[in-house]
């Protein structure tokens, strides 16, 4: 049995997604495709457009086999805890031949070299690296200089988010001497930051257009904040299905926002501010000082952003900072060890949905895992050490939060996660 696995957020799901299930699946060969996927916030720093179980459901029927959360602290963190809490996870289930990401390059070779290079931490790269971050540059900046120093066509490499994260998977493959074996489709179509959809009868849209289109009718102050969207303009762009679940989910709660957090953001940020923030992930003590002295000109999340946003500090670490205080995420101590030092926690595999002839993959999982796969949340206490149901407890607040705005917008009861059972897709999916 092949398995070859896909990290991602599916935030929404679109034909983008489909293609590379499918190209993955022809080309290694896989049997299974299983997709490690955010949970209900994703890695930019917000919320995800709509809740796991809808997103899990569109994977489902999008092509994928199964769909395992990737915890919380992981899913917002920045590339590179992203890539290695999620790779730390593949690893411990034991059970994964192949790594599918999409890159704007479609060379694995070079995205290889670049990773080689940054785990070796050779002496010409240090001595490049340390002398951009004497002249005052970010970490992040100082390493694509060092890097495009060392080779010119890395300047180009570096500019692309798919590349980077690529990149950061396979060094955390390189670091953990893993059997895992990296694999890349090439984007087609639009860019991932492209926010305008594309021409359904050649590229494929980005989610970050498809998102906009769905959020471009929307004000908070609508009664009925999905009148006016216009769905037929997304169609195309998402298959059938997928959209069909996307809608039915759009209408019931609209699109979710950052904006629909701004009031738990406020409350938040009102209760710690004279203790600072700094013990926040992402938060540095400057950064914590700027947050309280714009305090009170807050409006909103978004707002906020873009009032504390500078040369230094761009809106997506501002928002993933945000975040970080809303959902009480503070900076773990592993995430202080030297990178190639570094063993993540990865306590367990929750599982959020599989489809139903996804039965001898289900079985290997837990024939082979080295963490216990999660099906019911009832069985956690029992399954998990203490220190990792108290890591489980994290998700679950997160997801009370989510759906805390959901309700806001729904008018409803939260949907409780105990009770919720992972989805199980019956017939056939798009590549049967």
């Amino acid at each position: 049995m092949k398995v070859a696995a896909i990290i991602a957020e599916y935030n929404p799901f679109h034909q983008g997604h489909s293609y590379q299930i499918s190209e993955t699946r022809r080309i290694t060969g896989a049997d299974y495709v299983l997709v490690i996927m955010s949970g209900n916030f994703v890695q930019r720093g917000a919320p995800a457009i709509c809740n796991k179980y809808v997103r899990t459901k569109m994977a489902l029927l999008g092509g994928a086999d199964a769909v395992i959360e990737l915890p919380s602290l992981y899913a917002v963190s920045s590339a590179e805890y992203f890539a290695q809490g999620a790779v730390t996870l593949l690893e411990n289930l034991q059970t994964v031949d192949f790594l599918s990401f999409g890159s704007e390059c479609g060379d694995l070779s070079r995205l290889a070299a670049v990773a080689s290079r940054l785990v070796s931490e050779d002496s010409a790269y240090q001595s490049a690296l340390s002398s951009f971050l004497r002249k005052g540059c970010s970490f992040p900046e100082a390493r694509a200089k060092a890097l495009t120093s060392l080779d010119e066509n890395n300047a180009e490499l570096l500019a692309s988010p798919n590349n980077i994260l690529g990149i950061e998977y396979c060094k955390s493959l390189l670091a953990s001497h893993s059997q895992i074996r990296p694999f890349t489709v090439k984007r087609s179509g639009s860019d991932y930051h492209d926010s305008a959809l594309a021409n359904p009868e050649g590229d494929f849209s980005s989610a970050s257009a498809i998102r906009r289109a769905a959020c471009a009718s929307f004000s908070c102050d609508k009664s009925d904040a999905s009148e006016g969207i216009d769905f037929e303009s997304i169609k195309a762009h998402m298959p059938s299905a997928c959209f069909a679940a996307f809608q039915a989910e759009i209408l019931s709660a609209s699109p979710i926002t950052e904006d629909d957090f701004s009031s738990l953001l406020h409350y938040k940020l009102l209760s710690e501010m004279e203790n600072g923030f700094s013990e926040y992930l992402d938060c540095t003590p400057d950064l914590s000082d700027k947050i309280c002295s714009n305090l009170p000109s807050y409006i909103g999340f978004s707002d906020f952003c873009e009032k504390l946003k500078s040369k230094d500090v761009t809106y997506t670490r501002l928002s993933r900072v945000l975040l970080h205080i809303l959902l009480g995420i503070k900076t773990p101590d592993t995430y202080l060890t030297p990178f190639t030092q570094r063993a993540l926690y990865v306590p367990y595999a929750r599982l959020l949905g599989f489809r139903e002839g996804a039965s001898a993959l289900l079985k290997k999982l837990k024939q082979k895992s080295q963490i216990p796969l999660l099906s019911k949340l009832a069985d956690a206490e029992t399954l998990l050490t203490k220190e990792g149901y108290t890591f489980l407890k994290q998700d679950l607040f997160c997801a009370s939060v989510y759906e805390a705005a959901v309700c806001a917008k729904k008018r409803g009861t939260a949907l409780n996660e105990f009770r919720q059972s992972p989805i199980h897709m019956k017939g056939h999916t798009i590549h049967d």
